[in-house]
């Protein structure tokens, strides 16, 4: 528990690293930020990372993307946005930006102008779910519910468009039927087959990235508490956030956040609905239980190929 004089410490420590990044230096002045700390740089490091979840350094380096973000949607070009939040050139600020978002600066400062993403609704064991992809990899993977209507299906495609406002949307199921046909494999549990595509567009702080990259590390028919996700990560008091970082998992299956369960056993919350990630972790139980051994027969009456509808 920080204490109240402990905790308006630490509000102004994380005021000073946003306003170096606001000040666009290229790293964290850790001699300056220490001025402000009455702890030795380990208890200044161990509290700081107790209330936001992340080391100084790499808190400094997410205010430096909040910023470019900023600038870049501000219209800024792209080597004042690099020389204003503190990056070296526009090369580094190119490699960050693409490495958070998926996109270009350019790409990001137009909201998605330029960038081509085919979309598509797939009939599956889990009911229809949406498929959208680049050319770099899947975008989006979300269970739209098992008989959704033609408005709900409209709805889909429209809070998807508000991310990307200008970017090229095309339905185009032909485009991502590869992509459909592997998480169908998974699901019907044939020999060999995984669900492990490559992945764009994928923006989340670092501590979701950490999150995130932890449950892909849960093998299907395996399930890990959210105490444990955070003790994975370093962070066995931020259960709660690492709760959080799941529900903003844009990419169901994929990044299997239904693996992520209470410390009791039941099932929280999830995005997409709590039925579905009952039956996702039943599909991926019976999955395990088989061993991989399955008769031609029980493969000829399952659905070899995902449908578009």
């Amino acid at each position: 528990m920080v204490h109240l004089s402990e905790e308006r410490i630490l509000e102004a420590l994380a005021a000073e690293i946003r306003k170096q990044a606001d000040e666009g230096l290229e790293r964290l002045d850790v001699e300056r930020l220490m001025a402000s700390a009455p702890w030795s740089r380990r208890q200044t490091e161990r509290r700081f990372r107790d209330r936001y979840l992340t080391s100084p350094a790499r808190y400094f380096r997410d205010c430096q993307w909040d910023c470019a973000k900023r600038l870049l949607l501000e219209g800024s070009d792209v080597l004042s946005v690099s020389t204003r939040s503190g990056f070296s050139s526009p090369g580094r600020l190119h490699d960050a930006v693409l490495a958070r978002s998926g996109l270009t600066p350019g790409e990001f400062r137009q909201k998605g102008a330029g960038v081509h993403i085919d979309f598509g609704f797939f009939k599956t064991q889990i009911g229809v779910v949406f498929l959208a992809a680049t050319q770099r990899g899947v975008s989006r993977l979300r269970p739209c519910g098992a008989n959704p209507s033609a408005e709900q299906l409209a709805d889909v495609v429209e809070e998807f468009r508000a991310h990307l406002p200008f970017a090229e949307l095309d339905e185009n199921p032909e485009v991502l039927q590869r992509y459909a046909d592997q998480l169908v494999a998974f699901l019907d549990n044939r020999t060999g087959a995984d669900f492990l595509p490559p992945l764009d567009i994928l923006e989340g702080t670092t501590f979701q990235r950490e999150v995130w990259t932890e449950l892909q590390n849960v093998k299907p028919g395996e399930t890990i508490t959210y105490s444990e996700l955070a003790a994975r990560i370093g962070r066995p008091d931020a259960v709660r956030a690492v709760a959080n970082a799941c529900a903003c998992n844009e990419l169901a299956i994929a990044i299997p956040c239904h693996r992520a369960i209470r410390q009791d056993g039941t099932l929280a919350g999830y995005r997409w609905g709590v039925e579905w990630k009952q039956r996702l972790l039943a599909l991926e139980a019976e999955r395990s239980q088989r061993n991989g051994v399955q008769t031609q027969n029980k493969i000829d009456n399952r659905t070899q190929m995902a449908q578009p509808i």
